[in-house]
């Protein structure tokens, strides 16, 4: 699979200007923070708090009001990079299991991992569905512009192993950084299709194709304190998250986040 490739008669993807200054963003934010030691708070009364791309609107949400919390929204496996290179963070949101893990290994996170969601892998397409995808196995048509998130990233790492499962080897035209970054290429119509998050592909509005080979795969969102003994203000945070009832449990409830057991995180009002 190689980013950027053409096969055939496939038009080659454009350009998206906005994706690129908002990378440019995140590192000149993530630049910003790097110095002292990896795993290391601000220190201060301000809460640095990393979270993955996927969770974009969530914590726009929670945090919409809080001028002390500063949100730096990336690629999961990006932000636990840029933490073991030095950059300094109070709390972590992963989209996945594996890079928290990482987090912790290197040291970079001293804080107890929690579950606080969990995401579906979805077959998307553009709302018209351009390129009449019917099923799982259309990843692999040469006529069909098709993207995946880059293996690095959790939404990445996801499909590639229900793709393997399912014995299907896609045709990849490109390998996004981010699943907010594919997502966004399907709504402009710039694919056809490609695997995202059940609540990427809500909120960019694009169709979704019934792919039962997909129904067991999910992700889970684990959130940690950098420290070890959290400032009360860092504790906030993460309560945000945790705690029954929470901004954060009604937000990630009404974006279309799952809990562990597949439920959604918040009751829905009765």
């Amino acid at each position: 699979m190689a980013a950027g490739s053409t096969n055939g008669h496939r038009r080659p993807p454009r350009t998206v200007p906005w994706l690129a200054a908002t990378a440019l963003m995140v590192v000149a934010t993530l630049g910003a923070a790097c110095s002292g030691q990896s795993g290391r708070g601000t220190g201060d009364g301000d809460v640095v708090v990393m979270a993955a791309s996927s969770l974009t609107d969530v914590v726009e949400i929670v945090f919409e009001h809080r001028e002390s919390v500063t949100p730096v929204i990336a690629a999961s496996s990006t932000l636990v990079a840029q933490l073991a290179a030095g950059a300094e963070a109070d709390v972590l949101i992963t989209a996945n299991g594996a890079t928290m893990d990482r987090a912790v290994f290197e040291g970079s996170v001293r804080g107890e991992p929690v579950l606080i969601a969990t995401n579906t892998l979805v077959l998307a397409t553009p709302a018209d569905n351009p390129g009449g995808v019917t099923g799982l196995s259309d990843l692999s048509r040469k006529d069909l512009l098709v993207g995946l998130c880059a293996v690095e990233v959790p939404c990445g790492q996801l499909a590639g192993r229900a793709l393997d499962e399912a014995g299907i080897a896609p045709s990849a035209d490109t390998l996004e950084p981010s699943v907010r970054a594919l997502a966004s290429k399907l709504s402009l119509g710039e694919l056809d299709a490609g695997l995202v998050y059940a609540t990427d592909a809500r909120a960019a509005e694009l169709a979704t194709v019934h792919a039962p080979e997909l129904e067991d795969h999910l992700n889970g969102y684990y959130i940690a304190s950098v420290s070890a003994e959290p400032r009360p203000e860092v504790q906030a945070v993460i309560d945000d998250f945790t705690k029954l009832g929470s901004s954060g449990a009604k937000a990630l409830y009404a974006y279309g986040f799952l809990g562990s057991d597949r439920r959604p995180v918040w009751p829905a009002p009765s």
